[in-house]
C-alpha cells in the first residue's frame, strides 16, 4: 500500500505587493504552483490514495479563484481515479458552526472525501481504514473524537488530524484558534498518523509525522524544505520526503551596528542582498542609533532590495529602547496586557487573557 501525505497548502494565501505576469498576487500564484506540482507528482506516480491533513485553503471564505483552482486540481485526481481524503484545518473552519465550510463544495466529486463537520469519521479505501478527525470547535470535542477511534483488525489503520502536539516537544504555531493535544494520544497502534498544522516536515513519534506546508508562510520557516511525504506500508513503514520547487525565503539574521559607521552598515546590507532576485528576505540591524540610521544610503539599499520579491529590514533604535527602559511608569508586558484586557468588554476574556500571557511569556524567554 502506498499513499501521499500532504497538508497546509493554504490555497488563496497572498502577501506583499508584487504581482505575477497574470496580474495576480505573486504569493497567491506561488501557493497554486506548489499544489499543482503535488498533483502532477500524484498523477505521475499513481499512489493508492492521498491524505490531506488540513488547511487546504488559507481562509474560511476563499475567493472564487481559489475555489476554482482547487476544483480543477481535485478533478484531475478524480479523473485519474486517485482518491483523496481532506480534513478541515483551523484556517478553513468557521468560528460559528452555521457559517459553513468551503470544503462542502467538493462533497460530490468522485473520489474526494471531505471531513469538516467537527466529528470523527471513518473512510474505507481498499485495505486501509482512515480515521479522520477534522479541526474541532473546542479541545473537549477534540479529545472526545480522539477517544472514539477504534483500531480495525486486519486493516491498515491510519489516523489524520490537524492539531498541535505537546509532550515530547511542542509542535504548535501559536494561532489563536489552534487545538493542541498531548503526544500521549498518538497511539503506536496506528500504522501511520498523518498530521497537519505544524509547517515543518517533522517526525513526532515513530509512526506520527507532520508533512509540513507546501510553501513558506512565515519567516519562522525560512530555510526549511517544503514538500510532502510519499509513504509505503508493507512489511515495514517506508517514508520518503518529496521536496517541491518553491520560492526561496532567507532570514539573514542580524548585523551588529554598534561599531560600524553608516557607510559600513550600508555596505554590509548590500553585500547580504547580492543574489536575492525573486527571493523573500529579511535582515535585522542590531544596536543601531538614530544618527547612523539617518546617515545610511537608503537609496542604494532600496535599489539592492528591489531585486527581491520582498525584502524586510528591521531594526530597534537604541534611543527608543533607552527611553522606554527609563520610564518607570511602564509596567511589564504581562502587567500592561492585564491592565488593557480588564477594560475590554469581551466574551471568553479569561481564556484570551491566559492564552496571551502564555505567548508573551514564551516571546520574552525567547529573547533573553
Amino acid at each position: 500500500m502506498r499513499f501521499l501525505h500532504v497538508a497546509d497548502t493554504h490555497l488563496g494565501y497572498s502577501a506583499y505587493h508584487k504581482m505575477a505576469s497574470n496580474g495576480l498576487n505573486q504569493r497567491e500564484v506561488d501557493t497554486y504552483d506548489a499544489f499543482r506540482q503535488f498533483v502532477d507528482y500524484a498523477i505521475e506516480t499513481k499512489p493508492d490514495f492521498i491524505i490531506h491533513a488540513g488547511d487546504l485553503f488559507d481562509t474560511v471564505r476563499p475567493t472564487n479563484r481559489a475555489i476554482k483552482f482547487a476544483v480543477e486540481q481535485l478533478l484531475r485526481l478524480s479523473e485519474e481515479r486517485i482518491p483523496i481524503v481532506i480534513i478541515s484545518g483551523n484556517h478553513e473552519t468557521p468560528k460559528l458552526r452555521e457559517t459553513g465550510s468551503p470544503l462542502s463544495f467538493f462533497e460530490h466529486l468522485n473520489g474526494v472525501y471531505v471531513v469538516y463537520k467537527g466529528k470523527y469519521e471513518r473512510i474505507e479505501l481498499g485495505d486501509a481504514m482512515i480515521h479522520a478527525i477534522p479541526h474541532n470547535f473546542s479541545k473537549e470535542d477534540l479529545i472526545k473524537n480522539v477517544k472514539e477511534v477504534r483500531i480495525e483488525e486486519n486493516r491498515v489503520n491510519l489516523l489524520t488530524m490537524h492539531v498541535g502536539i505537546i509532550g515530547i516537544k511542542e509542535f504548535s504555531r501559536g494561532d489563536f484558534n489552534e487545538q493542541i493535544i498531548s503526544s500521549g494520544y498518538l497511539s503506536p497502534s496506528f500504522d501511520y498518523i498523518a498530521l497537519g498544522h505544524y509547517h515543518r516536515a517533522t517526525e513526532v513519534t515513530k509512526n506520527a509525522y507532520y508533512s509540513g506546508s507546501t510553501e513558506y508562510f512565515s519567516f519562522k520557516e525560512a530555510g526549511e524544505k517544503k514538500g510532502f511525504y510519499d509513504i509505503e506500508i508493507a512489511n515495514e513503514l517506508k517514508i520518503k520526503f518529496v521536496p517541491l520547487r518553491t520560492r526561496e525565503m532567507i532570514d539573514f539574521g542580524s548585523i551588529d551596528c554598534r561599531d560600524l559607521e553608516p557607510d559600513e552598515i550600508t555596505g554590509e546590507i548590500i553585500k547580504k542582498f547580492d543574489g536575492i532576485k525573486g527571493k523573500i528576505v529579511r535582515i535585522f540591524l542590531k544596536n543601531l542609533n538614530i544618527r547612523k540610521q539617518r546617515s545610511m544610503d537608503w537609496n542604494r539599499i532600496k535599489k539592492a532590495a528591489s531585486q527581491a520579491l520582498h525584502a524586510e529590514i528591521r531594526y530597534d533604535l537604541q534611543e527608543i529602547k533607552y527611553e522606554m527602559a527609563s520610564k518607570s511608569k511602564i509596567a511589564s508586558l504581562e502587567e500592561e496586557w492585564k491592565n488593557y484586557i480588564s477594560k475590554v468588554p469581551l466574551e471568553g476574556k479569561k481564556e484570551i487573557e491566559e492564552l496571551a500571557l502564555k505567548y508573551l511569556s514564551e516571546a520574552i524567554h525567547a529573547t533573553d
